[in-house]
């Protein structure tokens, strides 16, 4: 994982000209470059600033859609830009506004804080991730084969993260990362100059569920789980292997299997997809403020899937 550093002012100029793009020639480029960094410039502080910060990172690598969110520590996600198809609509974003992004990997990195970074979905995604039931049940509905994460830092913990996506069948640059963090500094700045006090209260989405959604995730277990159980638990929520857990932890793969067993059956499900069956209805569940486990706002009726 690789945060920006500075200089790189030639590359970025070269880049900016269109004099390094491998699928343009730089005439083709640079005045449609050049001009966007211009209108950009020219409308922070205004709407139409997310949608051009948005079309300078496709143009520069090659990506095609973008999912743009303010990011805060004590508050779900608020969107500010997108231009996903409608297919990609409330099925999948609306529980991953409400809770869902607590198990997003990119959410993870951000929580990490570690400054502005560009980073591609196998640098940050953990090693199970395409066999999660996070990945079959929210992420495999995009229609995504790749994604680059741009997280923008704007203080106060808060950050613009933006999340590129490209559809199966499409590519975008080759060295896609390389490029966006040769123009990192220049984005960062634009986006802090946009939003200099970002919070949940100057953007739009006020109303949204927020941090308790963040506490309901935490107790999630321990009203029956041990402590390293619950740890072991969200961990799995998120998508990691025993390998992980195990090398996170450090524990060895075979201690997480037996975690993973007692847990499994505290829960009274036997697979991964019974565990997260549990996981997203007792969140689903958990009124605002509550301090309870999730689990005790499950209905008694409730019957997970095993």
């Amino acid at each position: 994982m690789q945060a920006v550093a500075p200089g790189n002012s030639d590359r970025t100029l070269r880049l900016v000209a269109g004099k390094d793009h491998p699928h343009e020639s730089a005439g083709a480029t640079a005045p449609r470059t050049v001009t966007l960094l211009a209108q950009a410039v020219l409308a922070v502080g205004t709407p139409r600033f997310p949608s051009l910060l948005a079309e300078i990172c496709k143009k520069v690598s090659g990506f095609e859609s973008v999912f743009a969110c303010a990011f805060f520590p004590d508050h779900a996600p608020i969107v500010v830009f997108d231009d996903l198809e409608t297919t990609d609509g409330a099925a999948v974003l609306t529980p991953y506004l409400n809770w869902a992004y607590l198990l997003d990997p990119l959410h993870e990195l951000y929580r990490a804080g570690n400054g502005d970074l560009v980073e591609m979905l196998s640098g940050f995604a953990p090693d199970d991730f395409r066999q999660s039931d996070y990945f079959k049940r929210f992420y495999a509905a995009t229609g995504l084969a790749d994604e680059c994460g741009v997280i923008l830092r704007c203080g106060g913990g808060a950050a613009i993260v933006l999340s590129l996506g490209i559809r199966h069948g499409r590519s975008g640059c080759a060295d896609a990362r390389a490029r966006l963090l040769d123009i990192l500094p220049l984005l960062g700045a634009l986006a802090r100059r946009h939003w200099p006090g970002l919070s949940p209260a100057s953007t739009s989405g006020i109303g949204r569920i927020g941090g308790h959604v963040e506490q309901a995730f935490a107790l999630f277990g321990t009203s029956v789980l041990s402590d390293r159980e619950a740890e072991v638990a969200h961990l799995i929520a998120k998508g990691h292997s025993n390998k992980s857990i195990a090398r996170r932890l450090g524990n060895s793969p075979e201690t997480v299997k037996v975690h993973r067993k007692r847990i499994y059956t505290k829960l009274g499900v036997n697979s991964q997809g019974g565990f997260f069956s549990v996981f997203m209805a007792a969140l689903s569940a958990t009124p605002p403020g509550a301090e309870n486990d999730p689990l005790d706002f499950l209905p008694p009726d409730f019957c997970p899937a095993h």
